[in-house]
């Protein structure tokens, strides 16, 4: 091997190797940012796939610079080439779970278990030096006695295909899944967020790009080939694309509303009973009239007291109407008052109302998002935004107290 191919072979394996450890350690610091134990389950999965798959590109490192490591690590490098298909397959699962729990069975890792087990207890029966030797000649070399321990030994990369193919297919049946249950259901905010067929996208094509030299060159080519290079590149983009997206929380999309009930039948003369009714009603109703001058005792009375942001649709337009103040004169005086706008100044009440239901005995031990529709939040997307712009706001806050104190 010349010195251009030994670069080659060692930088190759590094990319993904280091991407794997970048992605892991951003995500663990993210951890301690977790809303709910979803998320910090779903990170905890994630890490785990990194974990498995740099260790997997550093084996084979090992496997072109430092045989005998290999052989010690041979139980290690086979986990590592079948597991991380399988905790792909287990993240996709979990982005398009529908709100169900995640229900992950462990049969998945049975058969890993077996080919764990099995090569653990036949490693066990041969010379160290038989299996530095099968290393050492690249798949060519068949010991005599050892020929069948030889073949299965060497399979590995062929695992790494047959489980890497089967439980990306069946990732792809669980997304296909996903939007035919999607189709046309008012219950689920959004639909399945791009990025996710993408991560699956360049995953399948990191698969298929392994299995040519997997099966028609030689193991001393495979790991300087330009297939290898395409597959460390997809896998390095796999698990970038990954952490980000994780840690901006892209995948909140896939939370769902609970149900609405199913309203009863109404029929044509009923709704026509019913709408002269309600104008009858709004006839009769007198209008509420203020002197014109707002003030702040008056206008956190009728907050305190009606409560509006509750009603997660509740708008300027509506306070306008049930104050009778003109909108530019309200929306100046909140500005000025309160130093926000309107949509702020009642994210700030929900988040309120929210802590004060969870120090009550009736919401220890609920989840935010269960608790979420009570303070007139839409869904955990318009929670987790608010509750950013007030972290925004107090580090701005901070900021400037911080710099007039060093002006001073």
């Amino acid at each position: 091997m010349d010195i251009s191919a030994t670069y080659i072979t060692a930088i190759i394996p590094l990319i993904p190797f280091f991407s794997a450890i970048a992605s892991g350690i951003l995500v663990t610091f993210s951890l301690q940012d977790c809303l709910k134990r979803e998320e910090r389950r779903l990170k905890r999965i994630v890490l785990f796939y990194f974990s498995i798959s740099g260790i997997g590109w550093f084996v084979t490192l090992c496997y072109a610079f430092s045989p005998a490591l290999f052989t010690w690590l041979n139980v290690v490098c086979l986990l590592s080439f079948i597991l991380p298909a399988i905790f792909f397959f287990r993240i996709i699962r979990f982005l398009t779970r529908l709100g169900k729990p995640e229900n992950f069975s462990m049969l998945h890792y049975l058969l890993p278990g077996i080919l764990v087990i099995v090569t653990l207890v036949w490693s066990f029966f041969v010379p160290f030096s038989v299996q530095l030797e099968i290393v050492t000649g690249k798949a060519e070399i068949y010991p005599a006695g050892y020929e069948a321990f030889t073949r299965f030994y060497t399979l590995k990369p062929l695992f790494r295909v047959i489980f890497g193919l089967t439980y990306y297919l069946l990732a792809i049946g669980v997304l296909a899944g996903y939007y035919k249950r999607a189709t046309g259901n008012k219950a689920i905010v959004h639909k399945p967020a791009n990025w996710v067929l993408f991560l699956v996208g360049i995953s399948l094509a990191s698969l298929f790009s392994s299995v040519l030299p997997t099966f028609l060159m030689k193991r001393v080519e495979f790991y300087s080939s330009i297939w290898t290079l395409i597959v460390a590149l997809s896998i390095a983009m796999q698990h970038v694309l990954l952490a980000y997206h994780i840690m901006r929380r892209d995948y909140v999309p896939y939370i769902i509303t609970e149900k609405a009930p199913k309203q009863p039948k109404v029929t044509k003369e009923h709704t026509q009973q019913i709408e002269e009714q309600a104008v009858e009603i709004k006839e009769k109703a007198p209008r509420k009239q203020h002197s014109g001058k707002l003030n702040r005792r008056m206008f956190e009375s009728f907050i305190r007291n009606e409560k509006p942001y509750l009603n997660p649709d509740y708008k300027i337009t509506n306070l306008v109407e049930d104050m009778d103040i003109n909108r530019t004169a309200l929306s100046a005086f909140i500005n000025r008052t309160y130093g926000m706008n309107f949509n702020r100044y009642l994210n700030c009440l929900r988040l309120k109302e929210l802590e004060k239901l969870r120090s009550q005995p009736a919401g220890k031990g609920k989840s935010i998002s269960s608790l979420l529709d009570k303070v007139g939040f839409k869904d955990f997307r318009n929670y987790s935004r608010a509750v950013a712009a007030e972290k925004k706001a107090a580090e701005q806050k901070g900021g400037a107290g911080k710099k007039k104190g060093d002006t001073e």
